[in-house]
């Protein structure tokens, strides 16, 4: 009876569900079923001909992606549902109970037991499943095995690839290989035998081996292989077709969604799809080719081996250390010693500028000029409430200022690289500029000693990015955009590489994040400074920090030695001597208007001394310590001091009036016999009062 049935319904028995093609699905199933099926796929209500035309006619029809795809359009969400889970099953195939087995990454799908049976069912009516008899799975009668025959499989996970796929599977290894279904899964483990049969988060490292990217690019195809590196070399990992419709190379290879794809998946390098990115906030609705974040890092990190090793090639280095600090603290000392007048808009004036900037100490490069860094200065001054302007129209120091004056170097530039990374960019203000620049913080981190070669820093920042950009919200951030901080504007991914590497990076450089290496105005590589290091929370292992660095000479003049971290100590030096030179070598000369200047400051000398035996190699010369405290001595200090003077005619009547309580309370000092020094003006009318019943007047203003 069992196999009576089973003839009726087309189904068939063998061993294991493995491989069923689509010409030997529609063969065994009946002449009825055929025209039920046709009139399905064609739309067609009464279908006629022979059973091989309509095979044929339906082979056909089931091979063609577009028909595929609006004969699946018509499908109710459950069905689909089913269909979904049946994809990403091993061959397409599972029982009904299996259905119901999660499988790793896979999202829970809300299904009933009937409406998977009802969906499989509807599935198989409409040609989409052939019905196989799995003898292995029970003991005797066996068990119905559904299965999508495998060129329309092939056709569906395309299809519905696109759809379900998340932004994280395109541009990640690792979630790409938790997505893609067991078919896809077994094919990848035929090209890299130590990937498992489940994902797990070895998988990346069972894709990319020892080798790594070298052996990945070198299994493609001649063509294959050019299109890898010109996404490589020329896009950074990232090419649309809109970018590859513009190239001037490689003319004679055209753009081929399904194949460049398919071979980049096969060889474990990247994948091709069409994103849309409109609801991040990022212009972007084209097909794109990516680079796996993965893969990226790992070919950028063999290209140039040399974790520590600097670029050759006469290569020079700057290294800007806390010359930006010295400059914001020098121009909050300039304030504070000279008038600076600002215009209404709160400009300073031209002639004013000039001069603050002829003080200027760091260094003038293509990288950052007079102008960037007095456009750095000038705003942290306004924005971090060190500056006001008074009521004349000057500049004043606020008591923020002395504060921050205070502060010890690293607090002082973390105060700067907070205010740095909300401030908007060359493009104006952007919801994902903030987190974009975190990434780079993030990459900096792991590895704060590596020169990172030319782009290959915003590179790893942008793919990270992207890869995370569900993780972090920006979807929701972007919608709610009208209520936040943040205008979001329409950024497309080489925007915001660009963001990093033409406008971030330089901007780290001019904190004292980044040291570059650069070769006739081309910037060649970056590192991480270890001022940087030391803000950031960058573990560094043996840094030398130069314990005595300094040569200070008889003519006043002190040098500090390139002596591994020497940061603290230029900025110590900042705030009491001259430099004279920025170099490997740093020179500084003591005067005695910069030590006046200090002690005017409330700078300890004496603490300044110590600072200069503890870190000198040999001996202080005896006549720079006795100019210090001489310098020092010069200095006169006069307080002023706010208050209201309460004159008597004698000394009797100013203590009948200072015995009230209420008046006591606003005394500071006595002056005289017939003079006190009062905090304010006494206004209380009970105070008054009672003075008038004793016979006293107050008179003034």
């Amino acid at each position: 009876m069992r196999a009576k049935d089973n003839a009726k319904t087309g189904a068939r028995k063998i061993k294991k569900p493995r491989g069923v093609q689509l010409k030997k699905h529609l063969g065994h199933l009946r002449v009825a079923e055929l025209r039920d099926v046709s009139t399905f796929w064609t739309g067609v209500e009464q279908i006629n001909g022979t059973k091989a035309e309509l095979t044929k006619s339906l082979h056909k029809l089931m091979s063609e992606e577009g028909t595929v795809y609006r004969r699946v359009r018509t499908l109710t969400r459950k069905v689909l549902d089913v269909l979904l889970l049946l994809l990403r099953r091993d061959s397409y195939a599972s029982d009904l109970p299996g259905l119901f087995q999660k499988l790793p990454g896979e999202e829970a799908i809300q299904l009933e037991f009937h409406e998977a049976e009802a969906g499989l069912k509807a599935l198989f009516r409409r040609g989409f499943l052939a019905e196989l008899t799995d003898r292995s799975m029970v003991a005797a009668n066996g068990r119905v095995v559904y299965a999508i025959p495998e060129e329309l499989g092939e056709t569906l996970t395309s299809l519905f690839r696109e759809e379900t796929r998340t932004i994280a599977s395109v541009v990640s290894l690792e979630q790409h290989a938790a997505t893609i279904t067991s078919t896809e899964r077994e094919k990848l483990r035929s090209a890299f035998p130590g990937l498992g049969a489940r994902p797990g988060p070895e998988d990346v490292a069972a894709v990319l081996g020892e080798a790594g990217s070298p052996a990945l690019l070198d299994a493609l195809d001649a063509d294959m292989r050019k299109v890898a590196d010109y996404a490589i070399a020329r896009h950074h990992g990232f090419v649309s077709r809109a970018d590859w419709s513009r190239r001037r190379v490689l003319k004679d290879i055209k753009w081929d969604r399904k194949g460049f794809g398919q071979a980049l998946e096969a060889a474990g390098l990247g994948t091709v799809a069409r994103l849309s990115l409109a609801d991040y906030g990022i212009a972007c609705e084209d097909e794109v080719l990516v680079i796996f974040r993965e893969v990226l890092e790992d070919h950028l990190q063999r290209e140039h081996p040399e974790s520590e090793g600097a670029p050759g090639g006469g290569a020079e280095f700057i290294r800007p250390g806390c010359d930006l600090v010295a400059d914001l603290c020098a121009f909050l000392e300039h304030v504070r010693r000279n008038p600076v007048r600002v215009s209404r808009g709160g400009e300073v004036y031209k002639a004013g500028r000039r001069k603050i900037q002829a003080g200027f100490i760091f260094r003038d490069t293509f990288l950052a000029g007079p102008q960037e860094i007095w456009g750095e200065i000038h705003t942290a001054a306004k924005v971090l409430a060190l500056i006001e302007v008074d009521d004349e129209g000057f500049l004043e120091l606020r008591p923020e200022a002395e504060r921050f004056l205070l502060l010890p170097l690293e607090e002082k530039i973390r105060n700067l690289y907070r205010l740095a990374l909300e401030q908007p960019g060359p493009r104006g203000r952007s919801l994902h500029q903030h987190e974009l620049r975190k990434m780079v913080a993030d990459v900096l981190r792991e590895q704060p000693t590596r020169w990172f070669h030319e782009k290959s820093l915003a590179a790893r920042a942008r793919h990270r990015y992207l890869s995370e950009l569900d993780a972090l919200g920006i979807a929701d951030r972007h919608r709610d955009r009208f209520f936040s901080a943040y205008f979001s504007g329409k950024e497309t991914p080489a925007d915001l590489h660009e963001e990093v590497d033409g406008h971030w990076l330089k901007r780290l450089f001019v904190m004292g994040f980044l040291e570059a290496a650069v070769r006739e105005e081309e910037i060649l590589a970056w590192r991480l400074t270890p001022l940087g290091a030391r803000v950031l929370g960058a573990e560094v292992s043996n840094v030398e920090t130069g314990l005595t660095p300094l040569l200070v000479n008889p003519d006043f003049e002190i040098l500090v030695l390139p002596e591994g971290d020497v940061t603290d100590v230029i900025h110590t030096l900042d705030g009491f001597a001259q430099r004279v030179k920025t170099e490997d070598v740093v020179h500084f000369r003591l005067t005695k208007e910069t030590v006046e200047a200090a002690a005017g400051a409330g700078r300890s000398l004496s603490a300044f001394a110590e600072f200069l035996q503890a870190r000198a190699r040999g001996e202080v010369p005896q006549n720079v310590l006795y100019s210090i405290n001489s310098w020092a001595g010069s200095v006169a200090f006069a307080t002023l001091e706010r208050g209201v003077v309460l004159r008597t005619a004698s000394e009797t009547d100013l203590e009948r009036i200072l015995q009230f309580p209420a008046l006591g309370e606003l005394l500071l000092r006595r002056l005289t016999a017939e003079e006190a020094l009062l905090r304010e003006a006494p206004t209380d009318r009970k105070l008054l009062a009672a003075l008038r019943e004793q016979g006293i007047e107050l008179q003034g203003p």
